[in-house]
Protein backbone atom coordinates (compact mmCIF):
# COMPACT_ATOMS: atom_id res chain seq x y z
CA UNK A 1 0.00 0.00 0.00
CA UNK A 2 1.50 3.60 -1.17
CA UNK A 3 2.47 5.85 2.15
CA UNK A 4 0.68 8.93 3.03
CA UNK A 5 1.28 11.79 0.85
CA UNK A 6 3.04 9.66 -1.99
CA UNK A 7 2.33 10.02 -5.39
CA UNK A 8 0.60 7.68 -7.71
CA UNK A 9 2.77 5.33 -10.01
CA UNK A 10 2.57 7.37 -13.71
CA UNK A 11 0.34 5.54 -16.37
CA UNK A 12 2.04 3.61 -18.81
CA UNK A 13 2.69 5.41 -21.96
CA UNK A 14 2.47 3.09 -25.30
CA UNK A 15 5.43 3.47 -27.46
CA UNK A 16 4.93 5.39 -30.86
CA UNK A 17 1.58 6.71 -29.67
CA UNK A 18 0.72 10.68 -29.10
CA UNK A 19 1.68 11.29 -25.85
CA UNK A 20 4.95 9.14 -26.53
CA UNK A 21 5.96 11.91 -28.85
CA UNK A 22 5.10 14.97 -26.61
CA UNK A 23 8.42 15.45 -25.35
CA UNK A 24 9.75 15.75 -29.30
CA UNK A 25 6.88 18.45 -29.81
CA UNK A 26 7.88 19.99 -26.59
CA UNK A 27 11.40 19.78 -27.97
CA UNK A 28 10.71 21.13 -31.34
CA UNK A 29 9.24 24.21 -29.96
CA UNK A 30 11.34 25.01 -26.81
CA UNK A 31 15.02 24.13 -28.30
CA UNK A 32 14.86 24.40 -32.08
CA UNK A 33 11.98 27.04 -32.25
CA UNK A 34 9.97 24.94 -34.76
CA UNK A 35 5.96 24.94 -34.61
CA UNK A 36 4.18 22.70 -37.09
CA UNK A 37 0.89 22.35 -38.01
CA UNK A 38 -0.90 19.07 -36.76
CA UNK A 39 -1.01 17.45 -40.22
CA UNK A 40 2.70 18.17 -40.76
CA UNK A 41 3.50 16.67 -37.33
CA UNK A 42 1.53 13.73 -37.95
CA UNK A 43 4.37 13.33 -41.24
CA UNK A 44 7.09 14.23 -38.70
CA UNK A 45 6.39 11.76 -36.78
CA UNK A 46 6.11 8.87 -39.08
CA UNK A 47 9.77 10.47 -40.77
CA UNK A 48 10.95 9.88 -37.14
CA UNK A 49 9.64 6.62 -36.46
CA UNK A 50 11.21 5.29 -39.43
CA UNK A 51 14.45 6.61 -39.07
CA UNK A 52 15.36 6.07 -35.47
CA UNK A 53 13.82 2.45 -35.12
CA UNK A 54 16.59 1.49 -37.29
CA UNK A 55 19.24 2.90 -34.73
CA UNK A 56 17.69 0.52 -32.61
CA UNK A 57 15.05 2.81 -30.64
CA UNK A 58 12.11 0.51 -29.12
CA UNK A 59 9.95 4.90 -28.91
CA UNK A 60 10.25 8.27 -28.76
CA UNK A 61 10.52 9.27 -25.29
CA UNK A 62 14.16 6.91 -25.18
CA UNK A 63 15.20 8.23 -28.46
CA UNK A 64 14.51 11.81 -26.40
CA UNK A 65 15.71 10.96 -23.47
CA UNK A 66 18.92 9.22 -24.58
CA UNK A 67 19.42 11.85 -27.46
CA UNK A 68 18.44 14.76 -27.57
CA UNK A 69 18.45 15.44 -23.87
CA UNK A 70 21.50 14.30 -23.16
CA UNK A 71 23.05 15.96 -26.72
CA UNK A 72 20.88 18.92 -27.59
CA UNK A 73 23.35 20.39 -30.33
CA UNK A 74 23.86 16.68 -31.66
CA UNK A 75 22.70 14.51 -34.42
CA UNK A 76 19.63 13.60 -33.14
CA UNK A 77 18.79 18.09 -33.38
CA UNK A 78 19.73 18.34 -37.35
CA UNK A 79 17.86 15.10 -37.34
CA UNK A 80 14.70 16.39 -36.45
CA UNK A 81 15.58 19.54 -38.46
CA UNK A 82 15.92 17.70 -41.13
CA UNK A 83 12.69 16.21 -40.65
CA UNK A 84 10.33 18.76 -39.61
CA UNK A 85 11.78 21.42 -42.37
CA UNK A 86 11.38 19.93 -45.44
CA UNK A 87 8.81 21.95 -47.35
CA UNK A 88 6.92 21.92 -51.15
CA UNK A 89 8.74 23.18 -53.19
CA UNK A 90 9.16 23.64 -56.97
CA UNK A 91 11.02 25.69 -60.03
CA UNK A 92 9.32 28.76 -61.07
CA UNK A 93 6.83 28.61 -57.77
CA UNK A 94 4.53 31.70 -57.67
CA UNK A 95 6.34 32.70 -61.27
CA UNK A 96 5.09 36.78 -60.56
CA UNK A 97 7.84 36.68 -57.64
CA UNK A 98 10.55 35.78 -60.48
CA UNK A 99 9.48 38.31 -63.01
CA UNK A 100 9.56 41.04 -60.63
CA UNK A 101 12.99 40.06 -59.35
CA UNK A 102 14.37 40.04 -63.01
CA UNK A 103 12.73 44.01 -63.63
CA UNK A 104 14.43 45.43 -60.52
CA UNK A 105 17.57 43.65 -60.65
CA UNK A 106 17.40 45.41 -64.95
CA UNK A 107 17.01 48.54 -63.06
CA UNK A 108 19.60 48.36 -60.62
CA UNK A 109 21.83 47.80 -62.73
CA UNK A 110 21.42 50.07 -64.82
CA UNK A 111 21.71 52.81 -62.58
CA UNK A 112 24.77 51.25 -61.19
CA UNK A 113 26.95 49.00 -63.77
CA UNK A 114 29.84 48.74 -61.63
CA UNK A 115 28.18 47.04 -59.10
CA UNK A 116 27.42 43.71 -58.11
CA UNK A 117 23.61 42.72 -56.97
CA UNK A 118 23.42 40.13 -54.20
CA UNK A 119 20.16 38.78 -53.66
CA UNK A 120 18.85 36.52 -51.10
CA UNK A 121 16.93 33.06 -51.26
CA UNK A 122 16.28 32.34 -47.58
CA UNK A 123 14.74 29.07 -46.61
CA UNK A 124 15.98 27.89 -50.12
CA UNK A 125 14.78 23.88 -49.45
CA UNK A 126 16.37 21.54 -51.88
CA UNK A 127 17.59 24.62 -54.54
CA UNK A 128 14.71 25.33 -56.73
CA UNK A 129 14.14 28.46 -55.72
CA UNK A 130 17.70 30.12 -56.18
CA UNK A 131 18.19 28.39 -59.75
CA UNK A 132 14.95 29.85 -60.73
CA UNK A 133 16.33 33.11 -60.08
CA UNK A 134 19.30 32.37 -61.81
CA UNK A 135 17.73 30.85 -64.62
CA UNK A 136 15.29 34.07 -65.40
CA UNK A 137 18.58 36.13 -64.66
CA UNK A 138 20.17 33.93 -67.25
CA UNK A 139 17.47 35.06 -69.79
CA UNK A 140 16.85 38.71 -68.70
CA UNK A 141 20.46 40.05 -68.61
CA UNK A 142 23.24 39.97 -71.36
CA UNK A 143 26.18 37.54 -70.20
CA UNK A 144 28.18 40.39 -69.70
CA UNK A 145 26.04 41.46 -66.61
CA UNK A 146 25.34 38.20 -65.06
CA UNK A 147 28.38 37.62 -63.29
CA UNK A 148 27.29 41.33 -61.29
CA UNK A 149 24.75 38.72 -59.72
CA UNK A 150 25.20 36.89 -56.58
CA UNK A 151 22.44 34.96 -54.93
CA UNK A 152 23.20 33.43 -51.59
CA UNK A 153 20.97 30.35 -50.50
CA UNK A 154 20.38 29.14 -47.07
CA UNK A 155 18.46 26.85 -45.70
CA UNK A 156 18.25 25.47 -41.65
CA UNK A 157 18.30 21.76 -43.02
CA UNK A 158 22.12 20.37 -43.98
CA UNK A 159 20.45 17.68 -45.98
CA UNK A 160 18.29 19.68 -48.03
CA UNK A 161 21.48 21.80 -48.82
CA UNK A 162 23.55 18.85 -49.49
CA UNK A 163 20.60 17.98 -52.49
CA UNK A 164 20.60 21.08 -53.62
CA UNK A 165 24.69 21.86 -54.05
CA UNK A 166 24.62 18.80 -56.60
CA UNK A 167 21.77 21.04 -58.21
CA UNK A 168 20.73 17.27 -59.93
CA UNK A 169 17.07 16.62 -59.98
CA UNK A 170 14.79 13.90 -60.88
CA UNK A 171 12.06 14.04 -63.86
CA UNK A 172 9.48 14.43 -61.43
CA UNK A 173 11.19 17.32 -60.51
CA UNK A 174 11.76 19.22 -63.76
CA UNK A 175 7.61 18.90 -64.56
CA UNK A 176 6.03 21.99 -65.81
CA UNK A 177 9.80 23.22 -67.17
CA UNK A 178 9.72 24.35 -70.68
CA UNK A 179 11.44 22.19 -73.39
CA UNK A 180 13.07 25.32 -74.14
CA UNK A 181 14.01 25.79 -70.71
CA UNK A 182 15.69 22.34 -70.19
CA UNK A 183 17.25 22.40 -73.11
CA UNK A 184 19.33 25.60 -72.17
CA UNK A 185 19.69 25.54 -68.35
CA UNK A 186 19.89 21.49 -67.56
CA UNK A 187 22.24 18.51 -68.71
CA UNK A 188 20.51 14.79 -69.10
CA UNK A 189 22.17 12.33 -66.99
CA UNK A 190 24.48 9.56 -68.46
CA UNK A 191 24.89 5.93 -67.14
CA UNK A 192 24.16 5.49 -63.80
CA UNK A 193 22.56 9.45 -63.88
CA UNK A 194 20.17 8.90 -66.40
CA UNK A 195 16.81 9.77 -66.36
CA UNK A 196 18.08 12.94 -64.19
CA UNK A 197 18.61 16.63 -64.73
CA UNK A 198 21.70 18.68 -63.53
CA UNK A 199 21.49 22.84 -63.91
CA UNK A 200 24.26 24.03 -66.25
CA UNK A 201 27.47 25.43 -65.12
CA UNK A 202 26.10 29.05 -66.24
CA UNK A 203 23.46 28.39 -63.37
CA UNK A 204 25.20 26.83 -60.86
CA UNK A 205 27.61 29.11 -60.54
CA UNK A 206 25.28 32.28 -59.64
CA UNK A 207 24.25 30.60 -56.58
CA UNK A 208 26.35 30.07 -53.50
CA UNK A 209 24.59 27.89 -50.67
CA UNK A 210 25.57 28.42 -46.96
CA UNK A 211 23.61 27.30 -43.66
CA UNK A 212 22.03 29.86 -41.64
CA UNK A 213 19.84 29.39 -39.01
CA UNK A 214 16.86 32.40 -39.02
CA UNK A 215 15.94 31.62 -35.45
CA UNK A 216 19.26 33.05 -34.18
CA UNK A 217 19.54 37.15 -34.23
CA UNK A 218 22.79 36.86 -36.02
CA UNK A 219 23.38 35.95 -39.72
CA UNK A 220 26.43 35.77 -41.74
CA UNK A 221 24.18 38.18 -44.40
CA UNK A 222 24.88 42.20 -45.79
CA UNK A 223 22.67 44.18 -44.05
CA UNK A 224 22.21 46.04 -47.94
CA UNK A 225 20.63 43.94 -49.50
CA UNK A 226 18.69 45.00 -52.14
CA UNK A 227 15.95 41.84 -51.84
CA UNK A 228 15.56 39.32 -50.16
CA UNK A 229 13.12 35.95 -51.13
CA UNK A 230 11.56 34.02 -47.66
CA UNK A 231 8.70 32.51 -48.92
CA UNK A 232 6.64 30.03 -47.19
CA UNK A 233 9.29 29.84 -44.09
CA UNK A 234 7.60 31.46 -41.46
CA UNK A 235 4.80 28.87 -41.05
CA UNK A 236 7.59 27.10 -39.23
CA UNK A 237 7.62 29.89 -36.78
CA UNK A 238 4.66 30.12 -33.68
CA UNK A 239 3.25 33.19 -34.60
CA UNK A 240 4.33 35.22 -31.94
CA UNK A 241 8.01 34.61 -33.13
CA UNK A 242 6.80 35.83 -36.85
CA UNK A 243 7.18 39.51 -36.79
CA UNK A 244 10.88 38.67 -34.92
CA UNK A 245 11.72 37.17 -37.83
CA UNK A 246 10.38 39.78 -40.57
CA UNK A 247 11.84 42.83 -38.45
CA UNK A 248 15.61 40.72 -38.74
CA UNK A 249 14.76 40.51 -42.06
CA UNK A 250 14.18 43.78 -42.60
CA UNK A 251 17.41 45.11 -41.02
CA UNK A 252 19.29 42.75 -44.18
CA UNK A 253 17.59 45.28 -46.42
CA UNK A 254 18.83 48.18 -47.58
CA UNK A 255 16.38 51.32 -47.78
CA UNK A 256 13.81 50.67 -50.90
CA UNK A 257 14.90 47.10 -50.25
CA UNK A 258 12.11 44.10 -51.06
CA UNK A 259 11.28 41.40 -49.15
CA UNK A 260 9.68 38.75 -51.40
CA UNK A 261 7.45 36.42 -49.04
CA UNK A 262 4.77 33.72 -50.16
CA UNK A 263 1.79 34.53 -51.62
CA UNK A 264 -0.49 31.65 -48.86
CA UNK A 265 1.54 32.75 -45.87
CA UNK A 266 -0.57 34.57 -43.29
CA UNK A 267 1.25 37.16 -40.83
CA UNK A 268 0.08 38.49 -38.05
CA UNK A 269 1.79 42.38 -38.85
CA UNK A 270 5.39 43.44 -40.45
CA UNK A 271 7.91 45.31 -39.22
CA UNK A 272 7.66 48.73 -38.76
CA UNK A 273 10.29 49.85 -41.48
CA UNK A 274 8.27 47.63 -44.32
CA UNK A 275 5.72 48.89 -45.94
CA UNK A 276 3.07 46.56 -47.91
CA UNK A 277 2.31 46.63 -51.53
CA UNK A 278 0.68 43.43 -51.88
CA UNK A 279 0.12 40.34 -49.68
CA UNK A 280 3.71 39.09 -50.65
CA UNK A 281 5.78 42.12 -51.23
CA UNK A 282 7.26 44.25 -48.78
CA UNK A 283 9.10 47.21 -49.33
CA UNK A 284 11.85 49.16 -46.83
CA UNK A 285 11.19 52.57 -46.15
CA UNK A 286 14.13 55.13 -46.22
Amino acid sequence: MATSGALPPSPEVDAWSEKDFAPITAFLRTQIGISLEPHRMGLLQARLRSRVQVRGFSSFAQFHDQVLRSDPSGWGTQLLIDLSTVNHTSFFREPAHFAFMAEKVVGWLKESPSSTVRLWSAGCSSGQEPYSMAMVLAETLPPQQLPKVEIWASDLSLEMLKVAATAIYTARDVQGISPARLRRFFMLGKGPREGSFRMVPEVRDLVKFRHIDLRTPNWSVPSDLPMIFCRNVSIYFAEDERIALIERLAHHLRPGGWLVMGNGEILPGSAPSLRKHSPSLFQKEG
